[in-house]
């Protein structure tokens, strides 16, 4: 069994051809790059056992190399994930239900279950590969960077496929954190916590709910305003895609979350007093998001009126995607809560 730990980075077409003259891939590069062709098969029932049990179980052909991996459900946030992942390599592009046997969790080893195993979808694109390296004060660090440029395809649907993955593979969770906040300096990203294998069940039609965020009180008031900033930020980048694309619930929620998260960020002091440019940063999202939303508070404007904000209210949404602004204010939300986790730890 091994360990993963990555971080995922979302990356519109255009910017993706950027990548390759980011200067940290020369500077901290200790192996000469690479480029491969990946093609994956993930399986499931018809039922989608797997996916409710969220395990993800795939072939993967690289070259002539044929690998059967199986992931676990991960933990993490902001993109970063850990999580337990399997791998045995195959000599043709066919299930080993043996070894699948050692290491599904019970429910899902019944003969029948893994009898009707099958072709979900696909995942298929070109992979550039750097290694990078060095020294911080934690001690000697390497992180795999891996740029996917393809599609996920099931049947005749399909949906581009372009993102940066940042895995470690010795040090610190928090180096991840400090390389993909200089990449999202460089270039707008978009932070991800869905795996590729989440977003080909959604193409297939188990689409995951819009996310809401409630707060609540759960004995401890620091602990309460954390568990709330987390639940932020799972949230808002969600929502704010699905706000980019014309969802009027979406906007409505995402103005919400920002608000909530602004409160809980501001309600902490060892927060408030040390992450003024973090807070000023959610201020200046809340105000283009209360530029595209809050006119609805007018619904005396005449319909003619209402309609022209609601159409530029989109366009500055959608030019949100160019800026990095969304980006970097994930990344460094997700960098303080692995910090206020990884103190708390130390503490105890």
């Amino acid at each position: 069994m091994g360990s993963e730990t990555e971080l995922k980075l979302g990356l519109l077409p255009e910017y993706s051809e950027e990548v390759a003259a980011l200067p940290l891939l020369e500077q901290l590069s200790y192996a000469k790059p690479e480029r491969r062709t990946l093609t994956n098969i993930y399986y499931d029932t018809p039922a989608q056992d797997l996916r409710r049990a969220r395990v993800a179980l795939r072939i993967r052909r690289d070259g002539e190399r044929y690998i059967q991996t199986l992931k676990s459900a991960g933990s993490g946030q902001a993109g970063l994930s850990v999580r337990s992942e399997w791998e045995w390599e195959r000599p043709e592009p066919s299930l080993d239900l043996g070894q699948l046997r050692e290491y599904l969790p019970p429910a899902l080893c019944d003969d029948a279950l893994l009898a009707a195993l099958q072709p979900a979808f696909e995942t298929n694109f070109e992979r550039n590969l750097w290694w990078l390296g060095g020294e911080s004060d934690d001690g000697a660090w390497q992180v795999e960077v891996a740029l996917d440029r393809g599609e996920i395809r099931v049947g005749e649907r399909s949906m581009p496929l372009y993102e940066l993955e940042l895995e470690l593979k010795a040090g610190q969770s928090d180096q991840l954190f400090h390389l993909a906040l200089e990449i999202a300096r460089q270039l707008p990203v978009q932070v991800r916590d869905a795996s590729k294998a989440q977003r080909g069940y959604e193409l297939a039609g188990a689409a995951a709910p819009l996310p809401c965020v409630e707060p609540g009180f759960n004995g401890d008031a620091t602990l309460s305003l954390v568990g709330l900033i987390g639940a932020c930020l799972k949230a808002w980048p969600v929502q704010l895609e699905a706000a980019m694309a014309g969802d009027e619930q979406a906007l409505q929620a995402l103005a919400r979350t920002l608000d909530l998260q602004l409160v809980a960020l501001e309600s902490l002091p060892e927060v408030a007093e040390h992450c003024q440019v973090l807070i000023s940063q959610y201020q200046r999202l809340r105000a283009d998001v209360a530029r595209a939303h809050d006119w609805r508070l007018l619904s005396c404007m005449p319909q003619t009126w209402q309609s022209a904000q609601r159409e530029a209210g989109l366009k500055l949404l959608q030019g949100l995607r160019h800026k990095t602004l969304p980006g970097q204010l994930a990344l460094a939300t997700g960098e303080l809560l692995w910090q206020i986790v990884d103190d708390g730890a130390a503490e105890e």
